[in-house]
Formats: structure tokens, C-alpha cells, sequence
């Protein structure tokens, strides 16, 4: 945990270091004020007419920092210190400037800018141009530069310059900002439609933090707008000079089944980076990625058997990993059918876990909890779940007649046959609602894979006999397989041993703190990324046993709670069922309620207006 005190000991020690015992005299205080942790802070804002609240976000990691170099700026522009040089050092390294207003005795404290007076705005000028460029990098004066070109640079009397405006009210907006997105609320965007129709595409929500605790962030060096890289520029946007240990604050209460829950994606501890950003990290499961890839280089590159390459699994992997930064390039693609092609990458990023991508599944079993899944139903502890109304399935239309398409037609691609189906009027008139694949033949008919409610399908049957759920039996991957479908054990624990599918599944135990669990080459494949990802022990597998830590085990005690999420859209979704548990430290609050809704159209006339403000069940 003294990891997790390296900010405060930095402001706490700053003003000892920083001689502020010889300072504060100047400014008509008490030295031994300076010797007391944040109330000396306060003396400087109030010294120098600032908000004495300020004080209180240097009590929050990740905002504490940004508040520290804007103080020690404040303290230093008190004694008239405005150079760039003296500036850019209180941001960074202060101390210098502090030892130097300290025992000088020409440094006196200086009256407040005169903004009438242009000979004290000119001479501070330069030095909030470089306080606005650290509190916004670029963006900062992106947005100055058209409100001065346009004429607005023209201030009124007795008002600061546009640049200091500015440059405060967006290092306010981002302390301010930081502080609510990371303990209290936090904005989150529906991307896919893993969760539909609980949430639909677009839907924007609230996720809120004290019911279940918030988090105190691992990563607290890290610029508060963006999650983990800066748009455009392809870069992090946070620095790993301080981690602090998994700490959470206390809440009411910690998730509970059927919670609405959004976590950081477990599977995101390495990720393929996207020059496409910020569109997102291509397939976000990167060991999802690596597995196909090695089975592309094996089977598709160099015409092995499936055999030859699970007999070489490893050597396959490594080798996939290294065309993975060689030629930042995605050779297989992670699709069904896995068509030739080639994504582009910018090679690969390891992101601590408040980094990773962030999701969201409902939670339907939490620690200790015993799941299965029969032919699509999840069954906790021997009962059948919970079933949202809203829940979705997918069916297939069997033999569908495509009475309207050519022969050019059916050998277009998916989308131009989805394009047709939509100017099907007897299609429309039954089913009028999006469907996700369609796979033909050259008869003239074909399959239509659609996702309905269980209320909705059971209206449809009677009419549509042919209209049947889709179902994968235990196996099914496997088969798949062997028939050229080249994705290799997707449905977790990712392993041949295991022939389960995300509509056959289990039984499985979720892990729960305390649980000792038994370790052997055939549960060994269950509880690996638990513990050498997420409670980082060194892990081996060999020959004559399983060695952690150096040590050779044949148990295994648990550290942490994990969960079991899923989507409501249950055929359409990548959870649990594909990448596994999800750890009590990966999850970031509950869902709270939408505060925004937009369809395809965007803004200007596509605002679901019945779904603002609606509260997530």
C-alpha cells in the first residue's frame, strides 16, 4: 500500500523541501504554517486570492498531481515569478524556483495581475500560453484561436486575457471532471448491440460508482478525458510512473445477479493497437486473435494438419506473436467464415486493468455460484435464471424463397442481399426488423438468421414452422473446425479438453475468495489467466507438474471474487462464455440510467426521446 501514498508524501513533503518555512514570512504568515500538510496549501490560495476549496481535490489520486503543479504555480506567480522557464519548473520540478524565492531577499509578493495594464499582461503572456498548453495540449489553443481571429480577443475592462481565461476554466473542467468521472459518474456509450433490447446502439448512459464502491485508479498519472490513448495522436494517455494496488472505497453494497455492470474487458491486458483509433482496438480479445493467427500460420500459411499444430501449439503462438510486431499485421481474420484479408496494426499494447477497454454485460452469477447452460437456457445453482423480458435469441429462417434476387444477386455480399430483404414488402410485413446474417444457395432460397424476444418467436412459430432456434451442441466447435472454420476453441476456458459452446456449457463453479482449488493438467486450463493475469504469480506448466511461483502445487488458494456476465442479446454477444471470469478489481459501477439515446440517423432527428432518463433494469 506505499505505493498508493506516493502523491500525498510528494505534496505532503513539497513544502518542507521547498523551503516554504522561508516563503511564508514573505507573505506575512507564520514559517511553522508551512509545516503543516494542506492547510499550507490553503494559505496559498488564500495568499493569492484563489478558491480555498481547491485544496480538497489534492485528497484524490488522479487529480492530486494536476492540483499540486497549479499550486506551485500559483505560489510562484505570487512572488512575480511569470517567465516560461520558472513556469514549465512549477509544473514539472518546482523546487529550483521554491530555493530561490526562498533565500533571496529581492523576491517580495506582488499585487494581483492588473489586466488593464498591457506592460503586466504582455509580460505574463507567454507563461499562461504554456499553463494552457499543459492543462489542454494543442486542443487548448485549438479552441482560443477562433474566438481571437474571429475578434473576441477584445476583453472587457477589468477581465483577464482569453488565454488565462481559458487556460482556468479547462484546468478546473479537467480537475473537476477527473474527480466525478473517476469516484462518482462516469459516461459510457452503447457500441454494439451485445445488450439488446435492454440497451440498444447509441443509448448513452450513466454508470454510477458509490453503490458499489469506487475505485481508486491504478494508473492516477493519466490525462482525465481520454480512457487510455489520446485520439488522433495513437499515443497513451496515462503514464505508468505511479501504480497503486487494487484499492476500492467503501459502497452499499458490491454486485449482486442481474446487475447491469460495467467492467474493464479482462481479456484487454494485451491488445493489438489500431491505427484506426479512436474507432477502437480491432476484436479487443488479443489471445482470441493470437490463437487464430498461429492456426492460420500453421494450417493456412504452411499446410499443416490441425493435429501437427496442437502438437505444436506453443512454437505456433510464439510465432504468431512475433508477425505480430514484425510486420504489424493481422494475416487471419477473426470473423466466422474467416475470408482472406489483412488488418493493418501499429503491433501490440499491454494495459494495466484500469486501462482496458471498458463493457458491459449483466452479472448472472456471482462468486461461489454454480452455472450451466442447456440449450441456451443458464441455469445458477440448479434453478433456471433470471430472464429480462427484453432478452434476445437468434432463429433461422430455414429456406426462405429470394423470389425478387438474380442469380448475380445471390453471389453479391451480405449486405447487398440484406439491402433486398429489406425491399421484401412479405418479408418486412412479418418479420420488419433487423436481422444479423443471411446464408444461401443457389436455388433461389435461403436461411435468415434472426433475433427475437421468446414472446416474439412464439407468435411467429405457428405461422413459420420453418423458423427454428439456433443451437449449438457440445462439440459443435470442434466440428467446425475440422470442416475449415478456422477458430480455435473460442468458448472459454479455451482449451481442447473442454467441448463446450455458448449454447452448451459447463458446469462450472465461479471462483470465490478463499476457494481452494485443485490444479492438474485438465482444470489447469480454468484457473491459468486467474492466477499468473489477475492475481500475478509466475505460472509453469511442465511435465512433471504445475510450479507457482517456483514451487511445485498441486492446489491453488484463491485471492479475489469473480463473476459471470453475459449479454441480453444472448446469440450476439462476446462474454463470458468466450474470455471467462471477470475479477472483482476489473469492475467499474452500475449502470444507472440513460441520460441520452440516438438511432443511425445521429442527432439531427434521430433522439429516441422515450428512452432519456429511463433507469436500467
Amino acid at each position: 500500500m506505499y505505493i498508493l501514498a506516493i502523491g500525498f508524501i510528494i505534496i505532503a513533503l513539497t513544502p518542507i523541501f521547498g523551503m516554504w518555512h522561508k516563503i511564508f514570512p514573505k507573505m506575512g504568515r507564520k514559517s511553522s504554517e508551512a509545516f503543516i500538510p494542506f492547510y499550507n496549501y490553503y494559505i496559498v490560495l488564500k495568499e493569492s486570492e484563489q478558491p480555498w476549496y481547491w485544496v480538497f481535490f489534492m485528497l484524490f489520486p488522479g487529480a492530486q498531481i494536476v492540483m499540486w503543479a497549479s499550486l506551485n504555480v500559483t505560489l510562484i506567480r505570487k512572488f512575480g515569478e511569470f517567465g516560461v522557464k520558472e513556469t514549465i519548473l512549477g509544473i514539472l520540478f518546482p523546487f529550483p524556483v521554491f530555493f530561490n524565492i526562498g533565500k533571496n531577499d529581492k523576491y517580495q509578493t506582488v499585487n494581483a495581475t492588473n489586466w488593464d495594464v498591457a506592460k503586466q499582461v504582455d509580460h505574463r503572456t507567454p507563461s499562461d500560453h504554456v499553463a494552457l498548453f499543459f492543462a489542454f495540449p494543442i486542443v487548448g489553443h485549438a479552441l482560443v484561436m477562433p474566438f481571437t481571429l474571429l475578434g473576441f480577443s477584445q476583453k472587457k475592462q477589468g477581465k483577464k486575457s482569453m488565454v488565462k481565461e481559458w487556460g482556468d476554466a479547462i484546468l478546473f473542467a479537467l480537475v473537476a471532471a477527473s474527480v466525478i468521472r473517476t469516484y462518482v459518474f462516469e459516461p459510457f456509450q452503447i457500441p454494439t448491440g451485445s445488450m439488446e433490447k435492454t440497451q440498444l446502439v447509441g443509448d448513452h448512459l450513466m454508470v454510477e460508482k458509490i453503490t458499489f464502491g469506487p475505485r481508486v485508479p491504478n494508473t492516477p498519472f493519466s490525462y482525465p478525458i481520454f480512457h487510455n490513448m489520446i485520439p488522433w495522436l495513437n499515443i497513451k494517455s496515462y503514464a505508468e510512473i505511479q501504480k497503486i494496488p487494487y484499492t476500492r472505497l467503501p459502497g452499499f453494497r458490491f454486485v449482486e445477479r442481474n446487475d447491469v455492470t460495467v467492467f474493464n474487458f479482462p481479456a484487454g491486458d494485451t491488445s493489438l493497437n489500431d491505427p484506426r483509433m479512436p474507432h477502437g482496438l480491432i476484436g479487443h480479445n488479443y489471445h482470441e486473435i493470437l490463437r487464430d493467427e498461429a492456426l492460420h500460420i500453421c494450417v493456412r500459411l504452411e499446410k499443416k494438419s490441425i493435429a501437427f499444430f496442437e502438437k505444436n501449439y506453443d512454437y505456433y503462438l510464439n510465432k504468431a506473436r512475433i508477425s505480430f510486431v514484425r510486420n504489424n499485421k493481422v494475416f487471419s481474420k477473426t470473423d466466422y467464415e474467416f475470408e482472406s484479408g489483412v488488418v493493418e496494426i501499429n503491433g501490440v499494447l499491454e494495459r494495466p486493468v484500469d486501462k482496458k477497454e471498458n463493457y458491459i454485460k449483466r452479472c448472472v452469477a456471482i462468486a461461489g455460484d454454480l452455472i450451466e447452460i442447456k440449450d441456451k437456457e443458464l441455469f445458477v445453482n440448479g434453478q433456471l435464471a433470471h430472464q429480462p423480458d427484453s432478452m434476445l435469441y437468434s432463429y433461422v429462417l430455414n429456406d426462405y424463397p429470394y423470389v425478387n434476387f438474380s442469380q448475380k444477386q445471390l453471389d453479391s455480399d451480405e449486405n447487398a442481399r440484406n439491402a433486398y430483404l429489406r425491399k421484401d414488402a412479405y418479408f418486412q410485413s412479418n418479420f420488419g426488423m433487423p436481422y444479423h446474417k443471411i446464408s444461401y444457395d443457389y436455388t433461389g432460397t435461403g436461411d435468415v438468421v434472426m433475433s427475437f424476444t421468446k414472446t416474439h418467436y412464439a407468435k411467429l412459430k405457428t405461422k413459420f414452422p420453418n423458423l427454428v432456434p439456433i443451437i449449438k451442441a457440445k462439440g459443435a466447435n470442434r466440428t467446425n473446425l475440422e470442416k475449415g472454420y478456422l477458430r480455435y476453441t473460442p468458448n472459454f476456458p479455451n482449451d481442447k479438453q473442454y467441448n463446450w459452446t455458448e449454447d452448451n456449457f459447463g458446469p462450472l463453479q465461479i471462483p470465490k475468495r478463499g476457494d481452494i482449488v485443485e490444479l492438474n493438467h485438465k482444470t489447469l486450463p480454468i484457473y491459468k489467466r486467474i492466477i499468473h493475469a489477475y492475481e500475478k504469480h509466475d505460472l509453469a506448466e511442465k511435465a512433471d507438474g504445475i510450479y507457482i511461483d517456483g514451487e511445485k502445487v498441486t492446489t491453488y488458494t484463491i485471492e479475489m471474487n469473480y463473476y459471470w456476465l453475459m449479454g441480453d442479446n444472448r446469440n450476439n454477444s462476446l462474454d463470458s462464455r468466450f474470455w471467462g471470469f471477470v475479477p472483482e478489481d476489473h469492475v467499474v459501477g452500475r449502470a444507472a440510467f440513460i441520460w441520452m439515446s440516438v438511432n443511425e440517423k445521429g442527432y439531427m432527428g434521430g433522439v429516441r426521446w422515450d428512452r432519456i432518463f429511463q433507469k436500467i433494469n
